[in-house]
């Protein structure tokens, strides 16, 4: 076995990604061809490799998480070990004396379920005869693509000047969809992220004390997500102390906290690629006082209030609806706007101010594939969390947790991560 089948994760079951082709094989037809690249490698310099990252249709369809490596699906070959082809880089001597050894194809079969695994300098050829047999061709490429020069992308320019009578199509939505509904090996993935990310917090808090940096508080979220075995953050932490926590993507992490903040923590581990993504607040003081608690609770009320209504039929957006009108309820409560904005037909241009963000699907992303209007199905991840951003007062609460909907009730995947205010005192108990 080689070096880097020594997972710092347990991968998938290979029937699990076998599914995931079959389920696109079907969707694309008999017709059709689908070539589905990884993400590159990328650097810091010029030569400075950082972690690799797969790309997550890639991922989710091959359990390879190395670069250079590319899936083809051909479901209509006369061959059935045609049908499903991989290809990965070979290791040369410079590589494995400064990289290590790649999977050789036989760990990647193992990995993957495929049988047919071949290096990519064979890869060309077979592309070559493919395009003489098939003239619809997809691509994990899309318009909205995030880097117009990743090997999708590239891929893509490449073939349209190549066969430019073919059909190109993206394979992108076909995958995302699937990815909507987690199996119960992925909720597994990513319940054991949520575990590890409340170990993080858990180690930050018996840390944190008035005058230490935010960023010694990152550093002990990312020394226990690492000692647990996790790839790291599944997205860069958020450490904001007092008014840095109004601004909803701060990431600067470089403030003192002083004895009155409040400390908002947006952070999330990632496990076999899958995200947690969790916000909680604590008194620096170690006690919720006056308006700070005031404002906690506020936005504790509205959440626990959402929690229920994540069932199958309902959406991102519906919940998102509801607690926008909630919060402006709280808002009144809180005397920052009126009862009579609170119930106007335009509250929202009053809560605008001081609620800007909704939630989101989990996954192989921590924003994950999903939008806001999709119905909930039995199966699917989603966040929760509602905030209150008071600029002026110096004052942000954002309180946020992952939730499995299910036939019934949902589940609330990080409920053992605290959120009351009395079981956070106790834990921190200066």
């Amino acid at each position: 076995m080689s070096y880097n089948m020594r997972m710092r994760y347990q991968p998938l079951p290979p029937k699990f990604h076998a599914s995931r082709r079959a389920a696109l094989a079907k969707a694309i037809g008999d017709d059709a061809i689908a070539i589905i690249d990884t993400a590159d490698t990328l650097y810091r310099g010029w030569d400075a490799e950082l972690p690799f990252r797969p790309d997550p249709n890639f991922y989710y369809l091959t359990g390879i998480d190395q670069p250079e490596a590319v899936l083809v699906l051909v479901p209509g070959h006369a061959n059935a070990k045609a049908r499903e082809l991989l290809f990965i880089k070979p290791t040369d001597e410079f590589i494995a004396t400064w990289m290590g050894e790649g999977h050789t194809q036989e760990e990647a079969a193992t990995l993957s379920g495929i049988s047919s695994v071949y290096w990519t300098t064979d890869l060309e050829p077979f592309l070559n005869r493919l395009l003489g047999q098939f003239r619809v061709v997809y691509l994990n490429a899309d318009e909205s693509s995030s880097s117009q020069s990743s090997p999708p992308r590239r891929r893509a320019a490449r073939l349209h000047d190549q066969a430019p009578l073919h059909q190109f199509r993206s394979a992108v939505p076909i995958v995302g969809q699937l990815r909507t509904v987690k199996e119960p090996v992925e909720i597994d993935q990513i319940r054991r992220a949520v575990e590890v990310t409340g170990a993080g917090l858990r180690r930050a808090w018996s840390v944190l004390e008035p005058g230490l940096p935010e960023y010694a508080l990152e550093a002990e979220l990312a020394a226990e997500y690492l000692r647990q075995g996790s790839n790291g953050h599944s997205f860069q932490p958020i450490v904001a102390s007092g008014p840095r926590g109004t601004v909803i993507h701060y990431m600067a992490n470089d403030a003192t906290i002083d004895p009155e903040d409040l400390v908002l923590f947006d952070t999330g581990a990632e496990v076999g690629w899958y995200a947690a993504d969790i916000s909680r607040v604590i008194p620096a003081s170690g006690t919720f006082t006056g308006r700070r608690r005031a404002v906690y609770e506020a936005v504790l009320r509205t959440q626990r209030a959402a929690f229920p209504l994540h069932k199958p039929g309902a959406s991102v957006l519906s919940i998102d609806e509801f607690m926008r009108r909630r919060l402006a309820d709280e808002l009144a409560g809180l005397g920052l706007i009126t009862n009579k904005q609170a119930e106007a037909k335009d509250f929202e241009r009053h809560l605008r101010p001081f609620y800007a963000h909704i939630s989101h699907h989990l996954g192989l992303d921590t924003h994950d594939t999903g939008d806001q209007r999709l119905k909930f199905k039995p199966g699917m991840v989603v966040t929760c969390e509602p905030g209150l951003y008071l600029k002026e007062q110096g004052i942000g609460v954002r309180l946020e947790d992952d939730i499995l909907i299910t036939d019934g009730e949902p589940e609330i995947l990080s409920r053992d991560i605290p959120s009351e205010p009395a079981e956070l005192e106790r834990l921190i108990g200066k």
